[in-house]
This record gives structure tokens, sequence and C-alpha cells, in this order.
């Protein structure tokens, strides 16, 4: 038994000093040197007859293989785990089969046939599953073995042992140069054929027959998970787009420590572009100024937790290019960490260079803005200019068209096409009439369609609003009365009433005629409502009624009219009539008979007028005095006043008494005379009659 010494070389586990301890698992496994050094020998491996043909799996379809650790966190990490791997061999057999896997990330880049190796030999029993081909009774040549001595390196055949299935635990670094992502584990596979009999006892002694009984597999993987080895790199450029024939911009570059050990710094060498080059110096490929600069120290995150692992910088840089150039820049950084690693990465910005498209804008105006219904001439101005902001660039006016109006192309003084220069303008204008409701309004959209001289499409629109304003509606109402006097006690009159619209623009719809002494119209005389008038129109209607009063009296009566217009606003007007009702003079008379000397005279008055009431207020005879007095030669008397007479249209017309007195005379003759009044203030009246008595 050796003492052994190891260290760590680029992460990976190895041994150095004497001969390796010998591994005495059920499968012999060894760490030391790899074939060649094993074998003693240089050697080819041009053969075929034995390889790992894989990871072998489960019925499931996983891989047998089980990560022992934390597995690669990066490249140059070392795993250790164990796999099961499927051997197959092409031959019918071969002896002492040895299984050489890379442990130190094959720096020497010839896989497993120097440098630091985990060497492995197949069980060799129980069999089956696994082979003894030499058993215990071989001689072993230029030894003095005495035979029964037992080989322990096992063997291989087909078919019944192709393929053979030993699992190993193994250590390698995490190296990955496919970037593949997937570990790769370089192998080489050794034995020996029948007749080459040498004793085999341990790994070590499993090297090749010849320099060409061996296989190698510089590219052979497994599914254990390696982050690449890179530093991440982004690149961005403002602006992105520069108009033609382009411009000034700016790239940003970010190198982040990203790299295949986190206990690592990286000091950053080179940073290049694929178009600019060397970015950390200016005045060359078009750079006007850089802040980058090399060598830059990046700490890992792990070794300055919270503190800065970027390194970032900014180039400057003019692009000249046309329209629809593209610039694809890659920039690339690579470095060393503190282990020697080499890391590198990348990343891409675009520059566009584009067009400068043309611009045009569009007025439009209209004069006047407001009307009042139902409308009128509007003229409409449009001017469409040129803002292109390529002082080259005229556009061609193609297209005129007005949303409500059409194709302006030939109203007005409208025409096109119309070439118009940057910073210039085209100007024209149309009438139209433009009519509506109060309330409502016509919004025009005028667009402008064109091109510059690139074929580029240009358009614009604008809007021009003409308000229709209400017209305030009116109405008129004339009522007449015919005959406008009449004598009293009055008599029949007719009413005739006219309504005037007097609106020039809006109908109205009349549903309200009230007079204050007749009521509503509706359904009296000839008179019908609503009546719907049209703009200036009228309507009239009558009713004939009876109209009755005093003398030197006056009935007025008062029509109201009210209704709507089409904008819903409310009309109305007032009118009244007055009829004149004319006093009737009172008119009476006297019969006075005698009838014997003590004469009785009966003295009657009748009320003969048709138009009122009368009152007598006095009786006097001009010999007897006052006849409702017994004085005098007045014997009796029936009279008395005041005594009021009805006229003479009815029964009660007549006031009639009686006195009797003395008469002492004839022929006697005396006159009664009557004091009448009416109601109405008159002038009384004084009718009279006389008698006379004759004695026989």
């Amino acid at each position: 038994m050796f003492k052994i010494k190891r260290h760590w070389i680029l992460g990976v586990l190895v041994f150095t000093g004497a001969l390796p301890i010998k591994n005495v698992s059920a499968v012999g496994t060894e760490f030391g040197g790899c074939m060649e050094e094993t074998a003693g020998f240089a050697v080819q491996c041009t053969a075929n007859d034995v390889k790992i043909a894989g990871v072998a799996t489960n019925p499931d379809g996983t891989p047998k293989l089980e990560i022992l650790d934390d597995g690669c966190a990066y490249q140059g990490d070392v795993v250790q785990f164990t796999a099961t791997f499927d051997i197959e061999t092409t031959s019918k057999e071969r002896h002492d089969v040895g299984i050489y896997f890379v442990t130190d990330g094959d720096p020497n880049s010839d896989g497993a046939k120097s440098g630091q190796c985990s060497i492995s030999t197949l069980p060799f029993q129980p069999s089956p599953p696994w082979l003894d081909l030499d058993g215990t009774n071989d001689p072993y040549p230029g030894t003095t073995t005495p035979s029964g001595v037992q080989d322990e390196c096992g063997d291989i055949a087909k078919p019944g042992y192709n393929p053979l299935s030993p699992t190993f635990t193994l250590t390698a670094t995490c190296v990955d140069p496919d970037n593949d992502g997937q570990l790769n584990l370089p192998y080489c596979t050794s034995w020996r054929q029948s007749g080459a009999n040498e004793l085999c006892v341990t790994p070590s002694d499993a090297y090749p027959g010849s320099p060409s009984k061996c296989k190698c597999d510089d590219s052979f993987n497994i599914p254990i998970a390696v982050p690449p080895a890179e530093l991440l790199v982004s690149k961005s450029v403002n602006p992105q787009t520069l108009a033609e024939p382009g411009g000034s911009t700016t790239f940003t570059v970010t190198v982040t420590n990203v790299g295949i050990d986190p206990q690592n710094n990286v000091t950053l060498n080179t940073l290049t572009d694929s178009i600019y080059g060397d970015i950390t110096t200016a005045n060359h490929d078009g750079i006007v100024s850089t802040t980058c600069s090399v060598p830059q120290t990046i700490p890992s995150d792990d070794r300055n937790p919270g503190g800065i692992d970027t390194y970032t910088c900014h180039f400057t840089t003019n692009i000249v290019g046309n329209a629809g150039d593209v610039e694809t820049d890659i920039v690339t950084a690579s470095g060393i960490d503190d282990n020697g690693n080499l890391l590198s990465g990348e990343d891409t910005a675009q520059v566009t260079i584009t067009d400068l498209l043309p611009n045009i804008e569009l007025i439009k105006t209209a004069s006047p803005e407001q009307l009042n219904e139902p409308g009128g001439l509007v003229t409409f101005s449009v001017i469409v200019s040129n803002s292109s902001p390529a002082a080259s660039d005229p556009v061609t006016i193609n297209s005129l068209v007005d949303n409500v109006h059409g194709d302006l192309n030939g109203q007005g003084d409208c025409s096109v096409p119309q070439v118009i220069a940057v910073g210039a303008n085209y100007s024209c204008s149309f009438q139209i009439n433009v009519v509506g409701n109060a309330g409502g309004s016509e919004t025009d959209t005028v667009t402008a369609l064109g091109k510059d001289d690139e074929n580029n499409p240009v358009s614009a629109s604008d809007s021009a609003t003409v308000v229709i304003l209400n017209t305030p509606s009116s109405i008129g109402v004339i009522k007449t009365a015919s005959p406008s006097t009449i004598e009293e006690p009055g008599g029949n009159v007719t009413y005739t009433y006219t309504i005037n619209n007097t609106s020039s623009v809006d109908p109205v719809t009349i549903d309200v005629a009230d007079d204050d002494k007749l009521g509503m119209l509706n359904g009296q005389g000839n008179c019908s409502l609503p009546q719907v008038i049209a703009p200036s129109g009228s309507y009239t209607c009558t009713i004939v009624t009876f109209v009755s009063g005093n003398g030197n009296t006056a009935v007025t009566n008062i029509i109201t009219v009210s209704g709507l217009d089409d904008d819903g606003e409310i009309v109305s007007a007032v009118d009244d009539a007055t009829v004149n009702v004319l006093n009737a003079p009172p008119a009476a008379s006297v019969v006075k008979q005698a009838t014997q000397a003590v004469v009785t005279y009966q003295v009657s008055i009748s009320n003969d007028s048709d138009a009122e009431a009368l009152t007598i207020t006095s009786l006097v005879d001009n010999l007897f005095g006052d006849i409702t007095q017994v004085t005098g030669s007045i014997q009796s008397t029936t009279c008395s006043v005041p005594q009021v007479i009805q006229p003479a249209a009815q029964v009660e017309d007549t006031y009639s008494c009686q006195f009797t007195a003395i008469v002492t005379s004839s022929p006697h003759v005396n006159t009664v005379t009557a004091t009448v009044e009416d109601d109405d203030g008159s002038q009384p009246i004084m009718p009279s009659d006389s008698a006379t008595v004759s004695f026989e």
C-alpha cells in the first residue's frame, strides 16, 4: 500500500506519486494515468472491436445514472456520479477488457490516450451475467505463476454476453467542448485476443494487447448538464433608426461575469466589433469616440456579493447608408478567469436606415360657420401644405374628396393633380348650399391623397362644421266682432278669429285657443283644433253668440292661442274684441178718466220700452197734488210710489191705481203727471195725461 498525494489542477481531482490504490469493488476501478501511461507504449487505437454504446436506460427510457454531488455548476467544476454503460463487441470474443475514462477534462486534447483517467475492468463472475474466458488453468507467459491463479479482468463475447452493462462510480471534470450542454467524457477501450494470456488481476493490467487493440471516442457525451462557459454580453444602440443618409449613433456594451467558476474573477482582454474592429480606440472605421478600454477586471458575484459584476462602456459611430439598409453589428468580448479558463461572449445590435417620409397638412374652413334655419350658401376653403422634412421631396396631390360633397375636382376652383413643393401650399374653395333644422349641423371632412417623388404615399384630412341656428317662430291672432255695437239689452254677435303664422321658416301647430268669455274654441262654431299652419299661413274660424248688457256698457272678450313650432319651441298670441251696448231711451203714457162727481180717477202708467224696467218715483195731479196722499180734495187713493214697471215685452208692464176727489167745476180738466226713471241714470221722464169731467 502506497501513500497517495492529491491536489487540484483546473478543479479536477487527480493523483500523483506512487501507484494508485486499487479499488476493491466488485468492478475493478483505479485512478491514474491514461492508456499510454498504463501500457507503457504509444497506441494507435485503429480497431473497433469493443466500444461503449452509451449510458444504459431504464424501462421507462431514463438513463441509469445518479449524480452523487451538486452536479456541474460551471465548466471546470468536478462532478461525481454512478452510471451504467452498455459495452458492445463486434468480435466473437475479447479478453481482459479495459475501460479508460478521462477525469481531467482532456487538457492534451487526445481523449483517454494520455493524461489522467479512471481505469475499470469488467467483472468476471458470476457467469452469467459476466464472463471469464481465462479461468484458472491458463499458463501465463513470462511468469512463474503456478496454474490455478485467477485472472480477475472480465471478458466479452457474442452473442450471449453482448452487450455487458457494468456500473462505474466516476469523478470527472465538467467540460463541454462541443457546446451541446452535456458532459463530454472521452474514453478508450482496450482488449486482448485469445492466446495473449497475460495475467490481469488489477485494472492497470488491462492495457491493449497491441497498439491497435483499442478504441477511443473523444466526443462521447453523457446526460449530465454542463452550463456554458461564456461571458454575458449585452449590446444596444440608440437610436435604432436613422433617416437617410444616416448620422451619429451610440452603442452601449455591457459585459457580465457569469464565468465558468463563480469563485473566479474574469479579466476582460478584448472588445471587438464585427464592423468597427477594436472598440477601445477611436478615430478608425467610423468610431468617433469611445469609453471602452481593456484590460478590465470583472469580479464574480460570489467574490463581490452585492457589488458590480459587470462592465459597461459606450462607443459612438457615424453610420451612412441608403433607405432600407440595415447594419448589424456583433460585439465580442473575451477574457480569462483566475484559473486560466478562456471565456467569450457576443451580442448583436442593428441600426436601420429609413426613408424620410413625406408629410402634408390640410386645413379646411367654412364661411359662415353658422346659418339661421333652414340654411344657406357656405363657402368651404381648403389649404394643402407640403411640410415634408426632406427639402427635395415635392408631393403630388392626386385626390381631393369631401365625405359629404364628393370629389372636389371641378367644384369651385378646385382641381387635381397639384404638385406642391416643400414649404409651399395649394388652396381652393367651393360653395355648397347647407340646409337643416335648428340645432343641426353639417360636418364635412376633406381628405387629400398623393405621393412624393419616391412614390411614398401621403394623406391628410381636416373637417369644418356649419351649425344651423334656430330662427324664432311667432304667431299673431286677430279677433273681430260683428256687429261691434248693439242696443240694450243685447243681441247676436259673430266673432271671427284669425291665427297667422308670422314665421318664414317653421310650420306651427296650434292646439290651444281660449276665449276668456266663451272658453275653449275647439268644437264651437266652425273652430277645430289642433291646426298646423304653414310658414306665413293662417287659420280662420267663427263663432256666433248672444251678447247682452246694459246701455252704455261694453263687453270685451280676450282670445289666447298657443302651440309649438317644428323645433318644439312654444309660440303664443293674444287679442281682444269689444262689443258696445247702446242705451235705449224709456217710453211711457198716462190715461185718466172721470167717472163721478166725486170722481174716481184711474191712473195707469205703462213701460213702453222693451229695454229695461222703469221706476215711478212720483204721481202728481196739477189740481189735486200728490195723488198718493189723502189730502185736500183727495178722498181716497190706492196709488203709492215708488213702483217698478217691467219692459213692455213682459206682462207686468203697467202700473194702475185710482183715487177719488171732489170735482167742483165742469168741465173739469186735471192732469196727472208721473215721474219715471230707469236704472242707468238717464234723465227722468214725466209722462202725463188729462181727464175732463163735465157735469151733464
